[in-house]
């Protein structure tokens, strides 16, 4: 076999596992969303306000922290660019594997709230931890996406400014 058949088996196997965590995220979140009216009407809050971690139904027009209340329209097109770049990104091959997870977190994250706010103008948050506004579990996957991506390419210049730049799946000392 080949090297360029080989590699390209690799890569085809790497997309297919960052589709797979992508896909995960939308299913998980998606269901979570569903969930949230049936269990609890909207405003309100499960356990008690004294627990640190609560179920919450809270519905969301705008970004993170309540910004852009309305703004449906710039969030589905900042969304959709953000899906375009994490699949772009995705595509290349070569990339350490923690930025691989990175970006499909992101790109599951920025897959679920793109299609709410596409088809209903707003986002259900139904997490809620005491001192953070609401959130939902897309928010989690974006987030801790892009920190992953930005941790492995901070890793990957400290690596390169040390003299050499650890391969795959060796770690930092």
């Amino acid at each position: 076999m080949s090297m360029d058949k080989e590699v390209s088996g690799s890569h085809r196997r790497e997309l297919l596992q960052a589709a797979a965590i992508a896909i995960a995220v939308v299913v998980l979140d998606r269901t979570l969303k569903r969930l949230t009216p049936t269990l609890l009407d909207r405003g309100a809050a499960w356990p008690d306000e004294d627990w640190p971690l609560r179920l919450v139904h809270v519905v969301n027009t705008g970004a993170a922290f309540g910004k852009l209340q309305g703004q449906t329209s710039l969030l589905v097109v900042v969304s959709a660019v953000g899906i375009v770049l994490f699949a772009y990104m995705l595509s290349k091959p070569s990339q350490r594997q923690t930025t691989r997870l990175g970006l499909a977190l992101a790109l599951g994250g920025a897959v679920a709230n793109f299609t709410d706010r596409a088809t209903s103008g707003e986002v259900i948050d139904s997490i809620k931890v005491e001192f953070w506004p609401a959130f939902n579990l897309a928010d989690v996957a974006l987030t801790c996406g892009i920190a992953l991506v930005l941790w492995s390419a901070m890793r990957a210049d400290a690596a390169h400014a040390g003299g050499s730049a650890p391969t795959e799946g060796q770690e930092l000392r």
